[in-house]
């Protein structure tokens, strides 16, 4: 007799690419193939629904699938008002509601687990969960070459390196990289170092260099004009996932240098598991910022996401917008 299906998935992580990809692939086909599955499929936020809508949508009784699945974005928020109540809704969940909660990292105390990871953990009968860390330095390699074969084809360890070094920690845009280049060699040999030299530019990731450093200096018309350079070439949401992977970095390497100022770029890569290229370049950008400026930012960046993520703006209006109040 087979175990029955959890009822409480819980995906976290900051690499938010393969949380969606994991939905997409993994979860929802299991609601089945027929288009119909899609009416028993309900997304919210625990940043602006209420736990009774919450908790009434999961009560539900599927329409046309033998299970509801009900995707809740941020349920931290949802639970900061009460953490027992939040329990107690999740033990409520029935047999026939899958209910997907979607979280960044889950910061543990200073010692044990996260309560939220502790008691899907302590409740492995109903709940379940995953965690998803986004790949950096060597570790971006390996994915690199690891999609590639997936794909069919095969890269040198070479090639791998540097296309990691242009886009280290955003696997959405390196996903992108990779089909373009095995499409580039048909898969008939492996994609080499010249091949990403050739055909991946770095000058994106340049222009991006430009734009943060025109933020750092309120200067909003050049920084304006290396965004409308940058979506010439470039969609808002890959572009606009690179701009949040500039300004994490330069929170983790602001926070290093005001540590111990005299490290150089090697021992900071090496401490935050980057590759050393992009953070020699981040250098000098980083002095442009005071830490409580590039937290700050973060916020808005985090701000920006959720509205476009929820539909309330389009992406390269949201962009401008963003470019707008960082340069005021």
């Amino acid at each position: 007799m087979s175990s029955p299906s959890p009822r409480i998935y819980l995906l976290h992580g900051n690499d938010e690419f393969a949380i969606q990809s994991f939905l997409k692939d993994q979860l929802i086909p299991k609601m089945g193939d027929s288009t119909d599955a899609a009416m028993d499929i309900t997304t919210l936020d625990g940043k602006t629904d209420r736990l009774e809508s919450v908790k009434g949508e999961t009560q539900t009784i599927p329409f046309l699938s033998k299970r509801r699945m009900v995707i809740l974005d941020h349920p931290l928020a949802l639970a900061k008002k009460s953490r027992d109540k939040f329990k107690e809704f999740l033990n409520a969940v029935p047999e026939t509601t899958a209910l997907v909660l979607i979280e960044g990292v889950l910061t543990p105390p200073k010692k044990g687990v996260h309560w939220l990871l502790d008691w899907v953990q302590k409740n492995s009968e109903i709940g379940w969960n995953k965690n998803f860390s986004l790949p950096t330095g060597p570790a971006m390699t390996r994915w690199i070459e690891d999609q590639a074969a997936e794909m069919g084809g095969k890269f040198d360890h070479q090639a791998a390196e540097l296309l990691a070094s242009y886009i280290d920690e955003d696997p959405r845009l390196a996903k992108m990289e990779i089909t373009k280049l095995l499409t580039y060699v048909d898969n008939a040999r492996p994609v080499t170092e010249a091949d990403v030299g050739n055909l991946v530019s770095d000058v994106r990731q340049g222009d991006v260099f430009e734009m943060v450093d025109a933020i750092g200096y309120g200067d909003g018309k050049k920084a304006m004009f290396m965004l409308r350079r940058l979506l010439e070439n470039s969609d808002p949401l890959p572009l606009f996932g690179m701009i949040v992977r500039q300004f994490r970095l330069l929170i983790q390497v602001r926070e290093l240098v005001d540590e111990n100022p005299t490290q150089d770029h090697f021992s900071i890569a090496k401490q935050i598991g980057s590759h050393p290229y992009p953070i020699k370049k981040l250098m000098p950008q980083v002095k442009l910022f005071t830490l409580e400026q590039l937290k700050e930012i973060f916020h808005q960046l985090s701000e920006v996401d959720q509205a476009i993520k929820t539909g309330q703006l389009e992406g390269t209006l949201a962009l401008d917008l963003l470019i707008a109040s960082l340069t005021l």
